[in-house]
């Protein structure tokens, strides 16, 4: 060890302990040759064991027995008896006899007892056994009679825990679980005052010229929760004594700062006075300015039309609720956070931001422009836009005015346009009925005549051709060589099909006086293709046969009042048309012409579809299939009756829907909507 401290220069050396002490009394001067020493926390010292040491200086650990007991009996005046409790082990005994001394002034007022060599348990028992008027004071205790072993820390816990009586300690090892306290000898204070000795020392007084500290090194510390146990007041505390685990008070460790507040508050107080009249006229004008901003915040907020503000260079800076509500936004945020650059974005047509740039420029505003525009899921939707150029709170330029959803104007102007076309063509096949009826009729009678006189071998035919010197049956002969039966029923079947077309007609302008029954759409539709297979021959340019058909009919019973004879005018006619279509079709290797045919309930109507595969329409075919006299057949095919006729009969006669839906090059799709029987009455048209 000389070795290894050798070549350190030291200057002072710190001990604590007994053992440390005995140990630098026996080999300071071999080890550490004239560095001075300043101790702590050593036990029974006595000034004799410095007589053969120099710069020996520091702070005996001394019990305060006497004025621990003295303050126990100033707390307590009923105490009748002291019981104290030390182990028997070498420091124990000393300490006890120590005790024994200090506490003998004390013999004629309160009876001491010292515990006898017991078990830590008997112990226990003895302190829960004690009567009242009895206090506990406990030493040193190490080890008990069985040889366990215990911490000072823990003697406390396991001896005094639930005490029925005070226990006071020596050691502030011991100051725990419901131990009042007294006068302890605590560690930090005699490193405190160790220091205060060391810096001493440090600073050049020599160790010897330092007397050893024997008073003062103990403090008188307890414990809040005790104290109020026993009913102790903590006013009554000796002065600098120090309470531990007291409830923190605010008011206690910070009284400079609440009275230094309170200061600052006063102040302010005055201040708010002076300024009173300020502020009172400050608040009228903020009142008036927030009644004015809540006044038009609330048409901003509530207005029917969209309102805005954009950039000039498209980014959407402010939006009110209508705006997100007419584009399908879910909030304000969500629009300005999508929208930077609305003539992408937000326009159909990107040069309609064009037209509203360039009057920008020109004239600096645009009223009543109408526009398509996209919402958020990409539903076009027909807007109204008004704007101006003004100045933001920026500087720059900015665009700002509203929008106003329009599409329902839009399309009840169409259906307006659609239903004057509709009358417009009710009047002319009124005119046209009355005009071709007639002529038909005899045409179609004529025919049905011929028929009767040179196919039927009757007593009046045969009777005729005598009287001309021809046999009947020649001329029969002569007929069929010249195929003039099939010329006839060909005649017929023309004559006929023209009626259906003048009966058609004829619905535009009057009703008829057909009865609406209940009937089920499917059995129509079933019927319907029955009739397409082999009533018609469309073999010129397809093959019905040939189509594959696949039905899609709701179990639940799709049941309507209609005209039996009107409603398959319609199948047929949509049949006839989607076959047509998809027999100029050239379909890839696998594939061929097919029909969906779908039946089901949407709410309270009856909806039947009718899908094929065929070449299919652009949106503009689209939007005029539906008009008199338009096809997109030959003049020797169509009339462009069809399906104006079928949209009659839907819409004015059954008070249902017909839309159409196609896109170029994968087919078309016709949905009818009728409503279902039970929603309405029967009725006569």
């Amino acid at each position: 060890m000389k070795s290894k401290f050798d070549k350190l220069n030291l200057s002072l050396i710190l001990s604590s302990d007994n053992n440390a002490f005995d140990f630098l009394v026996s080999n300071r001067d071999e080890l550490f040759p004239g560095v001075p020493v300043v101790f702590c926390g050593v036990n029974n010292f006595s000034k004799t064991q410095l007589d053969t040491v120099s710069d020996f200086t520091g702070v005996a650990e001394i019990m305060s027995s006497r004025d621990t007991v003295a303050e126990i009996l100033r707390q307590l005046p009923d105490t009748k008896k002291i019981f104290v409790i030390n182990d028997y082990l070498k420091t124990g005994r000393a300490w006890e006899a120590t005790l024994r001394r200090n506490l003998e002034p004390f013999s004629e007022s309160v009876a001491i007892e010292y515990n006898e060599n017991l078990s830590i348990e008997e112990l226990r028992n003895k302190i829960h056994s004690m009567p009242k008027g009895s206090v506990v004071l406990l030493g040193v205790y190490y080890s008990d009679r069985d040889g366990v072993y215990i911490t000072y820390e823990k003697l406390g816990s396991l001896l005094t825990k639930d005490s029925p009586v005070p226990v006071y300690c020596l050691l502030r090892f011991n100051l725990r679980d419901g131990v009042v306290g007294g006068k302890v000898i605590s560690g930090y204070h005699q490193g405190v005052m160790m220091s205060e000795v060391a810096r001493r020392v440090l600073s050049g007084e020599k160790a010897d010229d330092i007397p050893v500290v024997k008073v003062g090194a103990n403090i008188f510390m307890f414990d809040w929760q005790a104290l109020k146990k026993y009913g102790i007041p903590a006013d009554s505390l000796p002065d600098e004594s120090v309470v531990l685990n007291e409830p923190f008070s605010f008011y206690d460790e910070y009284c400079y700062l609440v009275w230094g507040t309170c200061a600052v508050f006063a102040a302010m107080a005055i201040l708010v006075i002076v300024l009173g009249k300020n502020l009172i006229a400050l608040r009228r004008v903020r009142s008036e300015l927030q009644h004015s901003e809540l006044k038009y915040r609330s048409i901003y907020d509530n207005a029917q039309e969209g309102i805005y503000q954009t950039s000039v260079d498209g980014r959407v800076l402010a939006v009110n609720d209508a705006f997100v509500s007419i584009f399908g936004y879910d909030s304000r945020e969500e629009v300005v956070a999508t929208l930077d650059n609305v003539a992408t974005k937000l326009y159909y047509n990107e040069s309609d931001r064009d037209v509203l740039l360039n009057a920008m420029r020109t004239e600096g505003k645009l009223s009543g422009f109408e526009l398509k525009m996209k919402r958020k899921n990409g539903e076009v939707v027909w807007i109204t836009v008004n704007a101006r150029k003004t100045i933001g709170q920026d500087g720059a330029v900015i665009f700002e005015g509203s929008v106003v959803d329009i599409t329902s104007r839009k399309l009840n102007e169409q259906r307006i346009i659609q239903s004057e076309k509709m009358m417009s063509v009710g009047g002319l096949a009124a005119g046209m009925a009355h005009e071709i009826n007639n002529p038909l009729a005899v045409i179609i009678s004529s025919v049905q005549s011929l028929q009767r006189r040179l196919t039927r071998e009757t007593s009046h035919n045969v009777a005729a051709a005598e009287e001309c010197g021809v046999p009947f049956p020649a001329i029969m002969e002569y007929i069929e060589r010249r195929n003039c039966s099939k010329l006839m029923n060909g005649m017929y079947e023309a004559g006929m099909r023209a009626a259906t077309i003048v009966r058609g007609m004829l619905s535009f302008s009057r009703k008829s006086e057909s009865k609406f029954v209940p009937n089920d759409l499917g059995n129509l539709m079933r019927s319907a293709l029955g009739l397409v297979v082999n009533d018609y021959d469309f073999r010129r340019n397809y093959d019905f046969r040939k189509i594959k058909i696949i039905e899609d009919f709701d179990a639940e019973d799709l049941t309507v009042a209609c005209d039996v004879t009107e409603i398959q005018q319609v199948f047929l006619n949509l049949l006839k048309n989607g076959a047509e279509a998809m027999g100029e079709k050239i379909y890839p290797e696998g594939e061929g012409p097919c029909f969906i045919l779908r039946g089901y309930r949407l709410g309270d109507l009856a909806v039947m579809e009718i899908e094929d595969n065929g070449p299919g329409m652009d949106k503009e075919l689209c939007n005029r299939i539906m008009e008199p006299f338009f096809t997109t057949k030959s003049a020797s095919r169509g009339t462009g009756l069809g399906l104006s006729i079928s949209y009659f009969i839907i819409t004015d006669r059954h008070h249902g829907a017909m839309e159409v839906f196609s896109e170029l090059g994968k087919g078309t799709r016709f949905a009818i909507k009728l409503p279902l029987y039970e929603k309405i009455d029967i009725y006569e048209i």
